[in-house]
């Protein structure tokens, strides 16, 4: 199955999108968010993160890149899709916040739309590296340039894939990827149906 959003997509960068950035990092989102709904100009953002370290990073260098790893996946999203975040329940903000990952990596979006998808109709239990292995190759022919990074990037990229599925509930876990239901809660869904963005809705839902 192929996303129709995959086909407007022009470069491999766009398609990977911040993956790479890791996992969902639930507790700064919401810290983030909140941040974000104040609208800071460049130097307030540096404030917050650096000098007041309000993620509470060891070093300036880890705050940075965690804090623009969620700002990327919150771009373009309204103020009412940030309060839910950054005021609603753990689970409210975990969904939401693996929503907007999904709709900044189509990549992601894609695998639960194809394999997750795949592994439940068939009733697996779990799924295993070799599932990631043989999406990769298959949306290689798709953007070539996937298939030339590193070994160590695109290692980098499945551990951190599953490890934002894990976060999301979607598998018990990195080591057993054992296939866990999550229900999609109405405020998300509510959400993404403002943005018509009910191809996100069928990656989180698996139907």
């Amino acid at each position: 199955m192929t996303n129709p959003k995959t086909t407007q997509i022009k470069s491999y960068k766009d398609y990977l999108g911040d993956l790479i950035g890791g996992s969902l990092m639930i507790k700064e989102s919401q810290i983030v968010a909140e941040l974000l709904l104040k609208k800071p100009t460049q130097e307030e953002w540096l404030e917050a993160i650096v000098n007041q370290n309000v993620l509470q990073k060891r070093s300036d260098a880890s705050a940075k890149r965690n804090a623009a790893t969620v700002k990327k996946r919150l771009e373009g999203m309204s103020d009412e899709y940030l309060e839910q975040i950054a005021s609603g329940s753990t689970e409210l903000s975990t969904q939401l916040m693996f929503a907007a990952t999904l709709i900044n990596s189509t990549l992601l979006a894609d695998f639960m739309r194809n394999v997750m998808l795949d592994a439940k109709r068939m009733f697996r239990e779990s799924l295993d590296l070799g599932d990631w292995e043989s999406f990769w190759d298959e949306r290689s022919r798709l953007f070539p340039e996937l298939s030339k990074m590193s070994e160590s990037s695109t290692y980098k990229i499945s551990q951190v894939a599953f490890k934002v599925i894990a976060d999301a509930g979607y598998i018990e876990s990195t080591r057993s990827k054992k296939l866990q239901n999550v229900y999609l809660l109405p405020e998300v869904r509510s959400l993404l149906l403002q943005m018509e963005r009910e191809d996100i809705i069928s990656a989180m839902e698996l139907n």
